[in-house]
Formats: structure tokens, C-alpha cells, sequence
């Protein structure tokens, strides 16, 4: 038989429970009331860093690149051909040469001869030559002595026309001797400017032809840099050669003084830019010898400047812009306009409308338009 719960018992059950559910939120009450409290963050002003940049007259530098290259470079070639029959020690790749020095010798025995023979040429010229000249005077003496008072029909009679070919023959009698010398003279190679030897195509017992290359050069004098510019680049340099101009080894950061040798009239078909050429005379016997072929760094003096802030190379932005803070202590980015560049600065047009700009010297790329910074000044060296 089955016993059902009487209400009372119900009611004392709901009461029970009722009295632990109270019992355990009041304890949870108690726990949460003695847990700490979250803190509440306050936003913090960044510093940043700033310098005052003030307009002022700074000497502007033309910046560009270029590879060092010989005033003349020069394939020595044969003029005459035959056996190279000496050589000079010196004729060596590395070696220093000078103007007219006797590198090696072709066989000139065949060249003596003709020289001999454009002699005899020459002699038997001039000996023609006189007996026209005394034929056609006596002609001269005898047409007087006739009492004949006409000219002559024809210049034969005065022997004028050979005594015109006697001239033309001995004239090319001179031009052959000439000719023979000069092949003469060939036999021995030279160079024709003091040189460096860059290589040398022939050796001992070579048989050469004419136009064959028997050695490259370099002149030795000065050295040339050809180094494009850009519109603006121009626009800062002097219209003159006056400026001081440095040159530095990419490689080792070596320097030399240059100078500035002409400017260039026209655009390159390429780059579309104007060339300045500068200079450095006698490189081999500077204190570090600067050699074709080095790229070098140049650095030109140009014009003095106004009106130019000076700041550091850090305070603009990879997209060419910079940030300043304003009077209400807010950053503020604009474009910066540059003039010129020069180590680790950079020289640029002034804000518009202010005779100073707190400009900041390291932007991050975090920073946003109209932000509250609190600026710390920095000095400018």
C-alpha cells in the first residue's frame, strides 16, 4: 500500500531548502564583496621627441655617384707589320710608362730601305728640278736676244710646264720621304701619353700586321668621373667650377680632393639627366692611388642657401613626410618638401606660416593626426 507525503512534510521540505539557497548566496555575497576590484587604466600623453627647427643659411652639397675612369684610354695598334725583334722590360701589364718611351721594336729592314730609296727619290727631284729652272731661264735669255717683243705662243718655249711637273715631282718625292720615315719611326711602339699598361697582346718573335692590338693603356694624368645629377641637383649647384668636391671610395670610405672639370650640354639618352665631370690630376701619386674602375661617392659644394631647416635624417618618414606638434600640443603631418641632403641630415623648405616648428625627430607609424603628445625638446647638432 502506498503512502503519499502529507502537506505538511511538503512544507517543511520547501522551507529547508529555501533556507540553504539563502544561506549559500549570502556566502558568495561575502566572497565577492571582499575580492579586489578591478583598477580602472588611465590613457597616459606620450613624449615624444622634438627639435626646434628655425630657418637659416646653410652651404648647399650635390650628392651623386659614379666610376672612375682614365682622361685617355687607348688600344695601342701596329702601323706597320713584321717580327717583333726586341722588348722593354717595362712592357708589362701593371707597369708605369712614360711619353715616348720604346716599349718594343718590329724588324725595320725592309722600312730603312724604303726610307733610302725615298732619299734617292727626293735627291733625283731636286736635280730635275734645278735643270728646269736653268733651262727655262736660258730660254728666257735667248727669246730676248732674238729682238722677237711677243709673247710666246706656248709656255713650252719658257719651259713653264716642265718646270711645273719638275715642282709636282719633287713635291711627292718630299711626301714619300715623309711616309718612309713615319714607317720608319713606327717600327719602334711608344705610347703616346704617359700610361699604365693594362695588357699586352704580343710577346718576343710575334708577327704583326697593320691594325693589330699590341697593347691596351690608360692615360696616367688624371682621372674622370662621370656623375648624373637631377634638375634639382642642379638648381643647388654654382653656375661655376669653384666649388670644393670630395670623392670616397664606396668600398673603403678612402677620400680625395677633386675639382670640378666642365659640365655637360646635353641629356643622356638613357637617365634623361645632365652629367657634371669631375676631376683628380695625377691619381698614381696621390697618397692612396685611385684607380680606374672604383666607384666612388662624390660630394660637390654648390650654392648658400636661405630660408633652409636642418633636421635630422630620422625625422622623416619612409613616405617622405614629417610630424610636427602644433601650439595645442597636437601632431600634425605634411609633406616635407626637401632641398638638399648631406650625411645624416636633411635640408628642407620651412613649415608655411612658421618661423619655428616643433619638429618631431623620430616618427613612428603609429602616430595619428591630431594626437596629444607632450613634446621633449632635443638639440640639433
Amino acid at each position: 500500500m502506498k503512502i503519499s507525503p502529507t502537506p505538511v512534510v511538503v512544507t517543511l521540505v520547501a522551507i529547508v531548502c529555501i533556507g540553504l539557497a539563502i544561506a549559500y548566496n549570502g556566502q558568495k555575497m561575502a566572497q565577492n564583496a571582499n575580492a579586489p576590484k578591478p583598477q580602472v587604466s588611465k590613457i597616459s600623453t606620450p613624449n615624444v621627441s622634438i627639435i626646434n627647427a628655425i630657418p637659416s643659411t646653410y652651404q648647399a652639397y650635390v650628392s651623386g655617384h659614379g666610376e672612375a675612369k682614365a682622361h685617355w684610354a687607348l688600344s695601342l695598334k701596329a702601323q706597320v707589320k713584321g717580327e717583333v725583334t726586341s722588348m722593354s722590360k717595362q712592357f708589362a701589364t701593371g707597369n708605369l710608362i712614360t711619353k715616348g718611351q720604346v716599349l718594343a721594336q718590329i724588324d725595320d729592314t725592309e722600312y730603312l730601305q724604303a726610307l733610302a730609296s725615298a732619299k734617292a727619290t727626293l735627291a733625283d727631284a731636286k736635280l730635275a728640278l734645278q735643270e728646269e729652272q736653268d733651262l727655262g731661264n736660258q730660254a728666257k735669255r735667248e727669246w730676248d736676244r732674238s729682238g722677237v717683243t711677243q709673247a710666246p705662243s706656248s709656255p713650252l718655249v719658257f719651259r713653264t710646264l716642265q718646270l711645273e711637273a719638275a715642282q709636282a715631282t719633287l713635291d711627292n718625292a718630299k711626301y714619300t720621304l715623309q711616309t718612309a720615315q713615319r714607317d720608319v719611326n713606327n717600327t719602334q711602339l711608344s705610347a703616346p701619353f704617359d700610361a699604365v699598361i693594362l695588357s699586352r697582346d704580343i710577346d718576343l718573335g710575334t708577327y704583326v700586321s697593320i691594325g693589330d692590338t699590341l697593347a691596351t693603356l690608360n692615360s696616367t694624368d688624371k682621372i674622370e668621373i662621370t656623375v648624373p645629377l637631377s634638375l634639382s641637383q642642379w638648381q643647388n649647384l654654382a653656375n661655376n667650377k669653384s666649388g670644393e668636391v670630395i670623392l670616397s671610395d664606396v668600398t673603403t670610405n678612402t677620400k680625395w680632393n677633386g675639382y670640378i672639370a666642365r659640365f655637360e650640354q646635353h641629356l643622356d639618352d638613357s637617365s634623361r639627366q645632365r652629367s657634371v665631370i669631375v676631376a683628380l690630376d695625377k691619381p698614381f701619386e696621390q697618397a692612396i692611388p685611385l684607380l680606374p674602375g672604383t666607384f666612388l661617392a662624390v660630394e660637390i659644394a654648390g650654392k648658400q642657401l636661405s630660408n633652409v631647416i636642418k633636421l635630422p635624417a630620422s625625422a622623416v618618414s619612409q613616405d617622405g613626410s614629417i610630424w610636427y606638434v602644433n601650439d595645442q600640443n597636437n601632431l600634425v603631418s605634411i609633406q616635407a618638401n626637401k632641398v638638399f641632403e648631406r650625411g645624416d641630415y636633411v635640408y628642407i623648405s620651412p613649415v608655411a606660416g612658421q618661423s619655428t616648428s616643433k619638429v618631431v625627430t623620430r616618427p613612428l607609424v603609429s602616430y595619428l593626426s591630431d594626437m596629444k603628445v607632450n613634446p621633449i625638446i632635443e638639440e640639433v647638432q
